[in-house]
C-alpha cells in the first residue's frame, strides 16, 4: 500500500472495532498505530479520524535531530516537541504543567526535579478522559546509571525538559495508547497513526426526517456560497438571537482574571486598556495569542519569558515581594499564561505608566 493509498484509507469512517481492525491490518507495514485493540463505540454521532505524523530520520553526527535522539541503549526516543505534536493531533488538552519539587546542591546546581502535568481528551464514547502524571529527573540516579561524564552533564543541563518529557509521555500513554519508550531507526521510517474524535454530522443527519435533512443541507450550501450572509447581514439579525445575550457572552469571553499567587494574596496590577488597533486585530488580541504560544514549551522557557518581561516592563509586586523562578513555577499553567499576557499588555518601563 502506498502512502497516498494510506492517506485515502485514513479518511474513511472508523466507527466500529471491525473497521478499526481492518485499518490496522491493512496499514501496519506503513504505520505505528497509537490505537487500542478494542474500543467502546457507544455514540453513533462520533467517529475516529486518523492523523498521520511523520518523523525526520536524517541524523546529525551525534545521532540526533529535531524529532528524535539516541538513548544510552542505542535506540531512539521522541523529543518533547514531537510528543506535543502527537498530543495536539489526538485532541489532548494540557490543562496544567508545573514543577512540584526542585532540589539543588550547595553550588546551586539541580539534583532533582519532579514535574506534574494534567490533561484531558474526548473519548470515542463521548466521555472526557482526564489524567494526571508526574515525571522526575534525579542527578544521583544518573551517577549510578551512566558511565560517561559528558552524558551525565548533558542530562543535567536539560533536567527540567527531561522531567517534563517523562511526565508528558506517561500522560499520553494514559490518554491515547501505549507509546514505546524506545524505537529503532527503521521503525521511525513509518508514520504514527494518531486517532482523534470528531462529530459524524452525516450520521447525525440520518436521525432526522428526510425533509429536514434536505432543508439543513440546503442551508449549509447557501452559507458556503455566502447567500446566508446576504440574507442576514448581521449575526444579531438571525432568528432566535438576542442582543443582550450576545453582549453578555462577549463580556464573559473577554474577562481576564489577573492572579499570580504567592501564598500571601499578592496579585499583579490590572491590565491597562489598549486603544491602538492593528489592522483587523487589537494589540491585546495579538498579545493573547503570543501568550498562548508559551503553553506547550518547557517550564524553564516559560519562566525565563516571565522574568524577561518583568525586567523589560519594570514590573514590581505591589507588596514588594520578589518574583523568583521558584515562585513562578509553584503557580499552575493557566496562571502563568495569564501573567505573561498581563505583562505583554503593560507599557515598557521607559514609556511610563501607572503599575499600581
Amino acid at each position: 500500500m502506498t502512502n497516498k493509498a494510506l492517506i485515502k484509507f485514513a479518511e474513511e469512517r472508523i466507527d466500529s472495532n471491525e473497521t478499526l481492525q481492518t485499518f490496522i491490518e491493512r496499514s501496519k507495514d506503513l504505520i505505528i498505530p497509537l490505537l487500542p485493540e478494542t474500543i467502546q463505540f457507544a455514540d453513533t454521532g462520533l467517529k475516529y479520524g486518523i492523523a498521520l505524523v511523520s518523523v525526520d530520520t536524517q541524523l546529525d553526527k551525534y545521532g540526533n535531530n529535531r524529532d528524535i535522539y539516541r538513548n544510552e541503549s542505542g535506540g531512539y526516543c521522541l523529543h518533547l516537541t514531537k510528543l506535543n505534536e502527537i498530543a495536539q493531533q489526538s485532541g489532548i488538552q494540557i490543562t496544567d504543567s508545573r514543577i512540584l519539587e526542585r532540589r539543588v546542591d550547595e553550588s546551586g546546581k539541580i539534583v532533582f526535579i519532579n514535574h506534574q502535568v494534567r490533561g484531558r481528551m474526548r473519548s470515542i464514547d463521548g466521555s472526557i478522559k482526564e489524567a494526571v502524571t508526574t515525571g522526575k529527573y534525579d542527578y544521583y540516579r544518573d551517577l549510578e546509571k551512566y558511565n560517561k561524564e559528558g552524558q551525565i552533564k548533558s542530562r543535567r543541563s536539560h533536567a527540567e525538559a527531561l522531567a517534563e518529557s517523562n511526565a508528558m509521555t506517561r500522560l499520553y500513554n494514559k490518554l491515547i495508547a501505549k507509546i514505546p519508550s524506545s524505537f529503532s531507526l527503521e521503525e521511525f521510517r513509518k508514520s504514527f497513526a494518531v486517532p482523534y474524535v470528531l462529530e459524524d454530522k452525516d450520521e447525525l443527519l440520518k436521525q432526522l426526517p428526510p425533509e429536514e435533512q434536505a432543508k439543513i443541507r440546503a442551508d449549509l450550501v447557501k452559507k458556503r456560497l455566502g447567500l446566508m450572509d446576504t440574507m442576514y447581514p448581521s449575526g444579531n439579525m438571525l432568528p432566535g438571537n438576542n442582543n443582550s445575550q450576545n453582549s453578555s457572552a462577549d463580556a464573559d469571553y473577554t474577562e481576564i482574571p489577573n492572579t499570580l499567587s504567592n501564598g500571601n494574596g499578592a496579585t499583579p496590577p490590572d491590565t491597562p486598556p489598549t486603544t491602538t488597533l492593528s489592522p483587523g486585530m487589537s494589540e491585546e488580541e495579538q498579545n493573547h495569542i503570543l501568550a498562548e504560544e508559551y503553553r506547550d514549551v518547557i517550564q524553564k522557557e516559560r519562566t525565563d519569558k516571565i522574568l524577561t518581561l518583568i525586567e523589560l516592563k519594570g514590573y514590581e509586586d505591589p507588596k514588594g515581594n520578589p518574583i523568583t523562578a521558584k515562585r513562578i513555577e509553584t503557580n499552575d499553567l493557566n496562571k502563568q499564561i495569564k501573567f505573561i499576557e498581563i505583562l505583554l499588555n503593560l507599557p515598557e518601563a521607559d514609556e511610563g505608566g501607572d503599575l499600581v
